[in-house]
């Protein structure tokens, strides 16, 4: 068997198959093989997420205690699995494209809340974004920014929703 171990973070995986030595990549308390395949795996603190682009992947947990069933994903779907459950979703083609602009150094948000968009500048920037308070937090983003451009998107923030932009020594602090 032919495998690989996601400790943290996001991975994307194009894999050709064979059926004599399959690929399967744990994360987690959970394992992703592949079927023919195409795919990202995002590792969060309490979740995993498969997004699948081509071919077919079986999800799976490597902890007998819980779910029994694996879960076979089809082009287009994105799992969640968590320690209770997993849930399956259909996604356009377009927001799964985005989903990899990282690999091409972009953050790609659509119909996004300003906390979800901070929380991804923060995974890839060692200066840290702070959305100050709920109501800000809920604000929708939608655009592509570099991943590095913690700079741009600020300004984009305050240029369009008029925030205010506080620097202080644990990061910058985004509020109404």
């Amino acid at each position: 068997m032919r495998a690989a171990k996601l400790e943290k973070g996001e991975a994307y995986f194009e894999i050709k198959h064979d059926a004599a030595h399959p690929f399967a990549v744990t994360v987690g308390s959970n394992r992703v093989t592949d079927l023919g395949t195409k795919f990202l795996i995002r590792s969060d603190a309490n979740r995993v997420e498969v997004s699948l682009l081509e071919g077919r992947a079986r999800l799976d947990s490597t902890d007998s205690l819980r779910r029994k069933t694996p879960t076979v994903l089809i082009p287009g779907e994105v799992a969640v699995a968590t320690a209770d459950s997993v849930s399956v979703t259909r996604m356009p083609a377009r927001n799964l494209s985005d989903a990899l602009g990282w690999r091409r150094g972009l953050l790609v948000f659509y119909h996004t809340p300003l906390s979800d968009a901070a929380a991804e500048f923060n995974r890839y920037n060692r200066e840290s974004l702070i959305i100050g308070d709920a109501n800000t937090g809920r604000l929708v983003v939608n655009g592509a920014f570099p991943t590095n451009g913690i700079a741009v998107f600020v300004q984009a923030t305050r240029d369009v929703f008029g925030v205010r932009v506080e620097r202080r020594p644990d990061g910058i602090v985004i509020s109404r």
